[in-house]
């Protein structure tokens, strides 16, 4: 009996591991596309680099996994980069403007697209 409950385990984690790697390749995917959703939108990379220093239109989101937690007392992580994502002049970082980033990527992405973007960015190492 212990061995079948040890080996239902292992295979719902196992399920569980494949489901968030098929996540954060989703993520990675939407995130370099330069057109996104149902409109194709400016994609995530049209406007962010992931390299460290690098400005573009947007700041470069390089360890944003780290930072973002910090950015706003009472965000995690996550939280802080799903509201970039659906509210971008919730916070604005110092040096940029406001009204730059498309403010309607809710509309234009399923809730389970902006979850994969947001899976991909916290697993970058």
């Amino acid at each position: 009996m212990i061995r079948l409950i040890s080996a239902i385990l292992v295979l719902l984690l196992c399920s569980c591991a494949n489901q968030k790697a098929q996540q954060i390749a989703q993520g990675d995917k939407l995130f370099h596309s330069v057109h996104l959703g149902k409109n194709n939108v400016i994609g995530c990379i049209s406007c962010h680099t992931l390299k460290p220093d690098v400005t573009t239109v947007g700041p470069s989101l390089y360890a944003l996994n780290l930072r973002a937690e910090h950015l706003i007392s009472g965000l995690t992580a996550e939280q802080y980069i799903k509201q970039s994502i659906i509210n971008p002049d919730a916070y604005i970082v110092s040096g940029y403007s406001p009204a730059v980033m498309f403010a309607h990527y809710q509309d234009e992405l399923s809730d389970d697209e902006i979850n994969a973007i947001i899976a991909y960015l916290m697993s970058l190492k």
